[in-house]
């Protein structure tokens, strides 16, 4: 029940968000890494529902002990990915783009995609047990890097935005002015220090993995190991 209504939760704010945006910018929603997010984890909430039900009524014995459904460990994946890039999203939102020292106002919707997202996807992470190590935060890594590939791409390509900006012209214009290649220095900086950041932050998932163990301790018939319950082991080791 949780992870379905946690599930429609994620589909219904991204309507309403594609509802809002698409009128006003049409494709060019595609191109900020907010939005990226928002696509990965409502795929990735939608998947651990099915593969929840799944679950039910496949394994109404208990866990296999084979290698997980292929379907499963993309979801698992996706799980691992969406978790710490979450929180890098919100972190680089408030002191980079809405800096809460300069606040601009923030409606329902962009609350929910710089703020709100994250707190239900960490409700997630310590309600689902399932299990985390330091060397899951490769799967987050891979989906910032081929963000930022992008964001060359679009430099490049000179693309631009849907409402322009003040220093360039339209097809010159950066996705952030935050994160400008036609200024490379600065931007490597930022970049190297939001790659530091986010290994600093898969540390603070693995940080809440203990908290969670200590917090619900594990269930009859199950052994916790050092990445989280045993019968649930096996689909961290296949994805």
């Amino acid at each position: 029940i949780f992870n379905g209504l946690l599930a429609i939760v994620f589909v219904a704010f991204l309507i309403m968000i594609l509802s809002d945006s698409i009128p006003d910018i049409g494709a060019f929603w595609l191109i900020y890494l907010t939005n990226w997010a928002l696509i990965v984890e409502t795929i990735a909430m939608v998947m651990l529902c099915i593969s929840t039900v799944w679950a039910y009524a496949k394994l109404p014995d208990g866990p296999s002990q084979g290698k997980a459904p292929l379907f499963v460990r993309y979801t698992v994946a996706l799980w691992y990915m969406i978790q710490p890039t979450s929180l890098i999203v919100v972190i680089l939102y408030w002191t980079l783009i809405n800096p809460l020292w300069d606040l601009q106002p923030v409606d329902l919707l962009g609350l929910w995609a710089h703020l709100l997202n994250w707190l239900c996807l960490l409700l997630s992470f310590f309600a689902a047990r399932i299990p985390w190590s330091f060397k899951n935060f490769i799967w987050g890594l891979v989906f910032l890097l081929t963000y930022l590939g992008w964001t060359l791409i679009h430099f490049f390509a000179q693309i631009g935005t849907p409402s322009g900006c003040e220093l360039y012209i339209d097809p010159e214009c950066p996705i952030y002015d935050a994160f400008d290649w036609n200024m490379p220095m600065m931007t490597t900086i930022i970049t190297i220090f939001a790659l530091v950041g986010y290994a600093v932050l898969a540390g603070l998932y693995t940080a809440f993995v203990r908290c969670r163990q200590c917090c619900f301790p594990t269930p009859v018939g199950e052994v916790e190991t050092k990445d989280g319950p045993q019968n649930i082991e096996t689909i961290e080791n296949a994805a």
